[in-house]
Formats: structure tokens, sequence, C-alpha cells
């Protein structure tokens, strides 16, 4: 919590030479509503003015309203941004990540200590009649039927990723 908030200081200072609201974007699901939500929160304790803008959309949507300047920021995973938007090949530190988005104008600041990995659920009881403990055991049950969001689908992390 101690980086969110030096990092949120680092964003507040310069919004308040601007002496615009930082405008903080967030994605349609609710962690992304939660994160924008305390990501302005801890600016406006932090003195800068801020409003969130929730639910922009998918990532696509949501990094073009960055590059277009109608939000100042927002959060992001560090997979998404090496895979969905700069398109590199295997993990990326934040050194990398910096490196790759500074001929754009952006930069990513501190990790904000957790992580979000993909998941597939599946009631106990069919997965142990199945014999199913991994996700190569679902490759020998090709009758089962995923429930799969549209943007899951489409990216390099999701469901091609998971089908190789």
């Amino acid at each position: 919590m101690r980086n969110l908030f030096a990092a949120l200081l680092l964003l507040a200072a310069g919004a308040a030479m601007a002496q615009e609201p930082l405008r903080v974007g967030s994605k349609r699901f609710t962690e992304s509503y939660i994160l924008g939500e305390i990501v302005a929160q801890a600016a406006r304790s932090a003195g800068t003015q801020a409003e969130h803008k929730p639910g922009l959309g998918n990532t696509g949507i949501v990094f073009a309203a960055l590059k277009a300047g109608s939000i100042d920021l927002y959060p992001e995973y560090s997979g998404t941004i090496a895979k969905e938007i700069l398109k590199l090949e295997g993990g990326a530190g934040l050194e990398a990540l910096n490196r790759a988005l500074a001929p754009q104008g952006f930069g990513v600041a501190v990790p904000l200590g957790f992580n979000n990995s993909y998941a597939l659920a599946m009631r106990e009881n069919r997965a142990q009649a199945l014999g199913i403990r991994s996700l190569s055991d679902l490759a020998r049950h090709p009758e089962l039927r995923l429930g799969l969001s549209q943007e899951f689908i489409g990216r390099a992390d999701g469901w091609p990723g998971l089908k190789a």
C-alpha cells in the first residue's frame, strides 16, 4: 500500500501543477471499477482533484482513451500491457515495459502488490468423476463446454494460449 501511495503522490503532484483534475479511467469489470476508485480517492486524500471515469470498456478502448488524452491514467495488469498492448513475447518487468512504452509517451508506476491470474472453475464432483486435476486433463474431454468472455477468446494470454 505504501508503494501505491508514493506513486499516487507523484501523479498527484503532476496533476496539481496542471490545475486540472486527475482523470482516472477504469475498465468494465468489478475489480477495475474498485481499483480506479481507490486511485481516485487516494489522489484526493493527497490533495489533488480527481475524477473517476468508470467502466470505459475493454483494454483496447481504455488504452485508446489514454492515448487520446481523455484520461490521465488507469490501473492495468503488467501482463496485459506486455501481451495485449505491446505484443511482447514472454514476461516483461517494469523496466522493460517502461522502455517499450516510452516512445508513446507512457510509463508504468510501481506494482499495486497483487496478482490477477486467470483460472477455470468446475464443479468439484464433476472434476472428480472425470479425473480432472489439471488443465492438461481437460484435453481428454472435448465434450466439455466452456463459458468464456469475448475478450478472453481473443487475448493472446487467454483462449489462444490455453488452447495451445
